[in-house]
């Protein structure tokens, strides 16, 4: 990939990707997936905590890995470098095909319903129930998420340093204000007006069932999803052995601190009842708390998907231009731009599969079906990792993270 350290990502580019891949729609529009399982605000933070836990755990394996296995692809160049290829070609398949496009369509699709939510359109669109004016909220919806995708595809266009990262980095900023702002109004409403009578029994209506605590501990590993970023662009990040660790690890610390503080902000606010009903918690939140400037909300929400969709396209776009050159897919979208090191023909590929995403219908029942798959596809990489310390497989193991704790 990049022939110049210019065009690589740094500390704090990288740390800006994973945090955009890490904190995407699901913090502010729904966020309490756990509650409507586990049934108490304390047993829900406390399953979110051990989500990040174990997280943390699986970005420690993907690490050693990345800096390792020098190669852009993630688990399919993991699984490639030790030769089981069928597993590699059928997760490759899932993933270049299904996974990363269907993300990117959703992010772009729910930025196109809180655009039009924030411009006024939806209510002026859908006052009455004709079908002309059902066509065209269709039609604004997806116009509006198509301009978000080729905006996004045009930055990937150059130089990831120069042109792309600042832009993650500042839509990060953003976020982490837009963040601030939701766990500043909580913390204001508990220490300044007391509202603890959401706290007062935190464990009360918990549910211990197995079912439901299993499928709690899946939904919150579900919203730190994302934390493989950095491998699948592993070529294009400067010094991996010092950059990746530092990205991931403070990303996480980061998330896992926001994460909390805004789930513990809505539980200040908002009753559990209030929670549980509604499909867009960010909304409600700031219905009872910001007054006029809840218009700005569905704009904040906006950004934040922009800042989403920039490092899914950068995920999806790699993992196409590994594949290719591992001539699993045709050799072209392998091809990178000289001067920008940026692989266009593998950006246009992957949009193409966005678009085509986009008019699937219900995406999100399409992902439900997948979301196994990348689980399994991640357990089989760290097997992969497992395997290759016991046959004692050649890696960069000079330059490694492992080897660099061990000196230390």
């Amino acid at each position: 990939m990049p022939s110049s350290e210019k065009n690589k990502l740094g500390r704090w580019g990288a740390t800006s990707y994973f945090i955009g891949s890490v904190v995407g729609s699901g913090i502010f529009i729904t966020p309490t997936s756990i509650l409507n399982r586990i049934g108490s605000i304390g047993l829900s933070l406390l399953i979110s905590l051990l989500a990040a836990a174990a997280t943390t755990l699986g970005a420690f394996c993907y690490i050693e890995l990345g800096t390792s296995i020098r190669r852009s692809g993630s688990d399919f160049a993991y699984l490639s470098y030790v030769k089981w290829r069928p597993l590699a070609f059928m997760f490759m398949v899932s993933g270049s095909v299904l996974i990363c496009p269907l993300y990117s369509a959703i992010q772009a699709d729910t930025f196109a319903e809180y655009f039009v939510q924030g411009l006024g359109l939806d209510s002026l669109l859908m006052d009455s129930s004709d079908q002309h004016n059902s066509t065209a909220a269709f039609a604004l919806r997806k116009l509006i998420a198509l301009c978000s995708v080729w905006l996004i595809i045009f930055l990937n266009f150059f130089s990831l340093r120069s042109v792309v990262a600042p832009f993650q980095l500042v839509t990060s900023v953003a976020k982490f204000l837009s963040a601030l702002l939701i766990i500043g109004i909580g913390f204001y409403w508990l220490l300044f007006k007391g509202y603890t009578e959401n706290l007062r029994q935190p464990f009360v209506n918990s549910s211990f069932d197995v079912g439901n605590l299993t499928n709690a501990f899946f939904a919150g590993l579900f919203n730190y999803d994302g934390w493989d970023v950095l491998n699948y662009g592993i070529e294009e990040i400067s010094n991996p052995a010092s950059t990746m660790p530092f990205a991931i690890l403070s990303g996480m610390t980061c998330t896992a601190i926001i994460y909390t503080a805004i789930n513990f902000a809505f539980f200040v606010v908002l009753s559990v009842c209030d929670i549980q009903n509604s499909t867009a918690v960010a909304m409600t939140f700031a219905d009872q708390t910001m007054g006029y400037f809840t218009k700005l909300m569905p704009f904040i929400i906006s950004l934040v998907l922009l800042n989403a969709l920039n490092a899914s396209v950068f995920m999806g776009s790699r993992y196409l231009y590994a594949v290719a050159r591992e001539r699993q897919l045709p050799s072209f979208i392998a091809c990178v731009h000289r001067t920008h090191d940026s692989p266009r023909a593998a950006l246009i590929v992957h949009t193409v599969f966005i678009v085509i995403g986009l008019f699937l219908g219900n995406v999100n029942e399409l992902i439900s079906y997948v979301s196994f798959a990348v689980w399994l596809q991640r357990g089989c990489a760290m097997c992969a990792l497992l395997y290759i310390r016991f046959k004692h497989l050649p890696v960069h193991s000079e330059l490694s993270f492992k080897n660099n704790l061990k000196n230390r």
